[in-house]
């Protein structure tokens, strides 16, 4: 856990035993979705359940296909970015959903 925050990390929890890595793309979405909600837009929270997710493999991948190093992505998904911290001024609210 990291200092400062009183609630485990998705992967800490998952890493815990707390439930399994979701593998389907409806539980990835429903995963994604409550992320998003219980932790009221935290873009860390966001970003280490993307990471999480992705796993080291596809983190690469994203990587890969971004154009940047994999430590680049990294470390966009582990603090608070703009686009959170703009939907939250709105009101907004990010959801996930299936592309296509």
């Amino acid at each position: 856990m990291k200092a400062g925050r009183a609630t485990l990390s998705y992967a800490e929890m998952e890493a815990a035993g707390h439930f399994d890595r979701p593998c389907t793309p409806k539980a990835v979405i429903e995963y994604l979705n409550a992320c998003i909600g219980e932790s009221h837009g935290d873009a860390e929270i966001l970003g280490e359940a993307i990471a999480y997710l992705a796993g080291e493999e596809n983190l690469r991948a994203i990587a890969r296909e971004c154009g940047l190093p994999v430590e680049v992505v990294r470390r966009q998904l582990s603090g608070r970015r703009t686009l959170m911290g703009a939907l939250r001024a709105l009101g907004l609210q990010l959801r996930v959903d299936l592309a296509g």
